[in-house]
């Protein structure tokens, strides 16, 4: 336990060091502000030039869902660079061999920021959320962000060479977030073409205030997790 507390450590100082990957980890929590007051007053302000009594109010909730990804997926586009950088420094086969070894580097790099971004998002949702959230469903919706966010960050590593190929690898990883506004708009049974995307079953799950999506939710996301995570150890070995 102590190499793995010790690598991550210098995961940190890796972060703490560069301005950019800073900037990422504050980037969720400026979201959240954003979201909590500028989005009601820009509510506002178009019922207002509209003569309507709502217009952004119905999705309130597709906010607040995006705030539970956009952190997770922040912290682990970070633990992505930093992995990236390793790489490109021949440093990702040397802890591999040391004793933090194979497992403690896959723990400290992907299921402690996993960890971590939980925790953030459930203050996040908690304190800057648009809509009623019960504790069931908010830990339900950022458990499974965080196991997306795990496979956004193996898919940026794994398919990315360098952390210049890595930033625009993000851009396409987004994708995956693009099943959470389907069972917004998409109320016909076309919305299940969008079922490989774990975000979709994230959503449907908040849309329905049913549970029993969550297993499709989680299925999706191991299923990500365990086609990814091949590629992943190639490369660290």
């Amino acid at each position: 336990m102590i190499p793995m507390i010790r690598s991550f450590s210098m995961f940190i100082r890796q972060i703490i060091k560069d301005s950019m990957l800073i900037a990422v980890i504050i980037a969720p929590l400026l979201a959240a502000l954003f979201f909590r007051f500028g989005i009601p007053a820009v509510e506002s302000l178009l019922c207002e030039f509209f003569l309507e009594t709502s217009i952004l109010a119905d999705y309130y909730l597709l906010f607040d869902l995006v705030l539970s990804m956009i952190t997770p997926y922040m912290f682990c586009f970070a633990s992505s660079m930093v992995m990236l950088t390793e790489f490109d420094e021949n440093m990702t086969g040397y802890l591999a061999v040391t004793p933090v070894g194979k497992r403690g580097y896959v723990l400290s790099r992907l299921l402690f920021p996993g960890f971590l971004s939980f925790l953030a998002s459930l203050l996040l949702l908690k304190f800057f959320s648009l809509t009623q959230w019960t504790w069931d469903m908010m830990i339900t919706v950022c458990f499974l962000s965080g196991m997306l966010s795990i496979a956004i960050s193996l898919l940026l590593f794994s398919l990315s060479h360098n952390r210049v190929e890595g930033m625009a690898m993000a851009k396409l990883s987004g994708l995956l977030m693009l099943g959470l506004p389907v069972p917004f708009f998409l109320l016909s049974k076309v919305q299940y073409l969008f079922t490989p995307l774990p975000s979709f079953w994230i959503a449907k799950i908040m849309t329905e205030q049913n549970l029993l999506f969550l297993m499709p939710a989680i299925l999706t996301s191991l299923i990500w997790i365990r086609l990814l995570y091949g590629k992943f150890d190639r490369k660290i070995r």
